[in-house]
């Protein structure tokens, strides 16, 4: 079949690297000039670096096994790093479960509830049972009010904002059960996954055509081609079509109404500041942001995990954020919004001054981050649309996760089986 993939992120790569050994033409067409969708990377002192945070977890199997059926594995590394909290003004060591135990804005007993009940959702299996449950209401009971109030509505408000109260606890649970104390990186950044599924998608044939922005998406009649149209005026015919952008791009150039359920999933776009420092600024690889009244949700010193050497000794802090895409961290120019966060890095450390920075990248995504509500299962979409040749794929319908590389991974190998094969 000659089939097209819309977007060059994990699931459409992946999706293009599995068809073309199957003997199928395939045309990858990106928005973007890169590749890579939300793992897309930026050069730092020669190195790729992606644009938003990113790493993997021992539980990532199928990124793991991508990466070693790529010839990867070699690269790929595991390692123990450090998270730390700031509440209340103060800095707080919270890597581990000792860590925990000791963390003295809660009580001794309080403590000991927030460890068990993280417990019980590493060792619950089915998250299911959490799918009408709000996280907040969970913690509450289970973790009790302290920290509740301490840790898990301050990451939750920081996250979602005034969703926060809303969001599912299936979702919580995904993000406990699933996750590991090692975090896994490639040396030399995970834009080498994507060059190699480009490399191998091209040598065996298929194409990838990047500065093409979906613009239309029909399919006439049962059995005949499906077209594609592109902003810049280009046209395609496939038999099959993958579609791997978001629900409301699909929407959009399907026609579809404002009444259909494609438009029901809300997203939160993504910001991230790049910071190439000349000294690291805070001690920690993960800061959560405990505090609500900060304009960011977390500070990440990649070089804290990654040899500083491996990017010309440079010291590379991420600073993220998910917001609305009509916030003012959305919208402002990204220099006068570095310097509008400046007094709140300080925060984190006094001595921090903006001449620390050597250099600096800003990055936005539109649609990064879908608001997980208990209502959010029932308005997840078929991979099967209404255009018999159009099938989609999209990070919302990972459910009860919300987007990484691994889960991209698993669901282009899933549809593929369920829908090419």
């Amino acid at each position: 079949m000659r089939i097209g993939i819309i977007g060059a992120g994990a699931t459409g790569l992946t999706a293009a690297h599995d068809l073309v050994g199957d003997g199928h033409e395939v045309i990858i067409l990106e928005a973007a000039d890169e590749i890579g969708g939300l793992a897309g990377s930026l050069q730092v002192q020669g190195t790729p670096l992606e644009r938003f945070y990113h790493h993997i977890f021992g539980t990532d199997r199928a990124m793991i096994d991508l990466i070693g059926e790529l010839g990867l594995a070699d690269r790929l590394r595991f390692h123990a790093t450090t998270t730390g909290i700031y509440h209340d003004g103060s800095l707080y060591d919270f890597s581990s479960p000792q860590d925990m135990l000791r963390f003295p804005p809660i009580r001794f007993v309080d403590r000991v509830r927030f460890g068990v009940s993280s417990g019980a959702l590493k060792l619950i299996r089915k998250g299911e049972r959490f799918n009408d449950r709000r996280a907040l209401e969970w913690t509450r009971r289970w973790a009790g009010k302290r920290a509740t109030d301490v840790i898990w509505e301050p990451l939750l408000t920081g996250k979602f904002g005034g969703r926060a109260p809303d969001i599912s606890m299936a979702w919580l649970w995904a993000r406990v059960h699933f996750r590991t104390f090692k975090l896994g990186y490639l040396d030399g950044g995970f834009e080498q996954v994507y060059a190699a599924l480009v490399d191998s998608v091209q040598r065996r044939g298929g194409k990838v055509e990047t500065g093409k922005r979906l613009a239309e998406l029909s399919q006439p009649d049962t059995g005949s081609p499906v077209i594609v149209r592109t902003e810049d005026g280009a046209c395609y015919e496939f038999d099959k079509v993958l579609v791997t952008v978001p629900q409301p791009a699909f929407a959009k150039a399907t026609g579809a109404s404002s009444a259909d359920g494609l438009w029901n999933t809300e997203y939160l776009g993504a910001t991230c500041f790049v910071l190439e420092c000349d000294r690291s600024v805070i001690p920690y690889y993960w800061l959560n942001i405990n505090d609500p009244s900060f304009p960011f949700l977390a500070v990440v010193e990649h070089t804290n995990m990654i040899d500083p050497g491996q990017y010309g000794g440079r010291h590379l802090v991420y600073v993220g954020n998910y917001v609305p895409r009509d916030d003012w961290r959305f919208t402002t120019d990204p220099a006068e919004l570095l310097e509008r966060y400046t007094p709140w890095l300080r925060r984190l450390n006094p001595e921090f001054d903006l001449s620390w920075v050597l250099d600096w990248h800003f990055s936005a995504a539109g649609y990064a981050q879908p608001i997980v509500t208990p209502d959010y299962r029932r308005s997840i979409p078929s991979h099967r649309t209404a255009m018999p040749g159009v099938v989609l794929a999209t990070m919302s319908q990972v459910y009860p996760q919300d987007r990484g590389q691994s889960y991209a991974v698993a669901m282009a190998r899933r549809v593929l089986a369920e829908h090419f094969r």
